[in-house]
């Protein structure tokens, strides 16, 4: 009982902020180990960022294939780079205490961060503990500053690696604020669902490489908690401006913003109809303000203003074989790794979320031993994650849409539920038409990346789901703490055959 006494007088912030500084920890562990080598794409992305920068243009269709991304975070990347400069491989300058064992000096700032924090929320400022505890902070922020100024200084690769690594270690906080806004009366929902995105692969490989897919999904997240509170504290004009802004900025990272805002607006009209009109004036007018012309340049050059580059010569298929959309390949179990079952969909999106089927943090041709053995372990019980998520849709979310667009009195978390379901079902549904739309034969846009946004969502209906089974008792709960322990250990030994 002393224990819990203990574990209840530390507020959530503190625990959260914790778990994600251990995460940024592992996740700049994987970033040197791999190099920024992860990402399919990261090479043209980060050409586009050298034709802004030296020619001051987006390249041509002839001169880079992700000609039609949005200049937001290549527009970041330029500026990223130049306040860093060239590389100085002959800097004599190391961060402190660099001679110390890798392990300790991390264990040491992560200690830092939590005594700070804990000193932070027992006192009030001025008080001497709230000074120390702030003391503390800085300290941990100069160290992680001089550590990350002193590798950019010396690797030419990381400068534009950091922004995708720092917006997707914000989404582990990103989802206990969106937990937060479903259950405020649970104080350990922000904590679990944090750590909850902390066991999701996708995340922690969106860390590794340089990607606007991590920039906009933090955005995305943004707006989705912006709106579950406006609907919980006033659908004012101020509100839907704000969020309208975060909208327009993830429309200026990735073209399927707009998506994002429709599914959001069905959602906000669905739970309040009339009194949504000036929520969302404000958010359409704040949104048309940030990407307004960006889309309009768009429409002057290809008369699409959220133009991709799908439609490849040379890549096309006629149509996607029903056994793209239906099938259960064998080596999902034995081999869910590139590359097996390359022309498929859910297994292919599922080996690529549970158990880096592209080898985002592996080498499939040259791995550690047991690597193949943990990515099958990973495959098999991503399975289980695959239930948690889809029945916290089916039984959790679904039927709050159903009860709030039938004005029923349902439960206090039903509002934040139909947006999260809406966000979810919507984004889902677009990412499977688009890929029956334009069939490739190399079947290259099944990524999970591409729906990185909907991972924090996705913990949310982990946890409710979760929850539902801890509250059935009985063998539910046996088989869901038996679950998280072997998923747990499988993920974490993961890691090992990875570094």
């Amino acid at each position: 009982m002393r224990l819990r006494a203990v574990a209840d007088a530390i507020p959530t912030w503190v625990a959260v902020l914790t778990i994600t500084a251990g995460f940024a920890v592992i996740s700049w562990s994987g970033l040197e180990q791999w190099h920024g080598n992860g990402g399919e794409d990261s090479y043209s992305y980060v050409d586009y960022v050298q034709w802004l920068d030296k020619q001051d243009r987006i390249p041509r269709r002839d001169q880079n294939y992700e000609y039609a991304l949005p200049i937001g975070v290549p527009a970041v990347g330029v500026v990223v780079e130049r306040a860093f400069g060239s590389p100085n491989y002959d800097d004599p300058h190391s961060p402190p205490l660099q001679s110390w064992p890798k392990l300790l000096r991390r264990l040491l700032w992560i200690g830092l961060v939590l005594v700070g924090a804990l000193a932070v929320a027992r006192a009030r400022p001025p008080q001497p503990r709230w000074l120390f505890g702030v003391g503390m902070w800085l300290a941990a922020a100069t160290w992680a500053a001089t550590y990350v100024i002193a590798a950019a200084n010396n690797e030419s690769w990381i400068p534009l690696t950091l922004i995708s690594f720092s917006t997707a270690v914000a989404l582990v906080p990103a989802s206990a604020w969106l937990a937060h806004e479903v259950w405020l009366d649970r104080r350990g929902a922000p904590i679990l669902a944090a750590a909850a995105a902390c066991l999701l692969p996708v995340i922690f490989a969106s860390t590794l490489y340089f990607d606007p897919d991590p920039p906009f999904a933090l955005l995305a997240v943004i707006a989705t908690a912006l709106t579950m509170r406006a609907l919980r504290t006033g659908l004012t004009a101020w509100a839907g401006a704000a969020t309208g802004l975060v909208l327009g900025a993830a429309a200026l990272a990735r073209q399927s913003a707009p998506m994002i805002a429709v599914s959001l607006m069905l959602a906000v009209v669905a739970t309040r109809r009339r009194e949504a009109i000036r929520f969302l004036v404000a958010g359409a007018l704040a949104m048309l303000f940030v990407a307004g012309g960006w889309w309009y340049q768009q429409w002057e050059r290809y008369s699409n203003p959220i133009k991709s580059n799908l439609n490849r010569p040379g890549y096309m298929i006629d149509h996607q074989p029903l056994s793209w959309f239906i099938s259960f390949p064998i080596a999902l179990v034995t081999h869910p790794y590139k590359p097996s079952f390359m022309r498929t969909l859910l297994p292919r999106f599922h080996a690529y979320l549970w158990s880096d089927w592209y080898g985002g943090y592996h080498q499939w041709g040259d791995t550690k031993r047991f690597a193949t053995f943990f990515a099958s372990t990973q495959s098999v019980l991503g399975f289980g994650g695959d239930a948690l998520v889809l029945g916290g849709v089916a039984v959790i979310g679904i039927p709050a849409v159903v009860r709030v667009a039938r004005r029923q009195t349902g439960l206090p978390t039903d509002s934040a539920f139909a947006v999260l379901t809406s966000l979810f079902l919507i984004s889902w549904i677009a990412f499977v038409a688009t890929l029956a739309r334009f069939p490739q034969h190399d079947n290259d846009p099944v990524k999970a990346r591409y729906l990185l946004f909907i991972a924090p969502v996705s913990a949310v209906f982990g946890l409710a789901a979760g929850y539902a089974l801890v509250r059935r008792g009985g063998w539910r709960r046996v088989a869901f703490y038996a679950w998280l322990v072997a998923y747990t250990i499988s993920w974490s030994l993961t890691f090992a055959t990875a570094f």
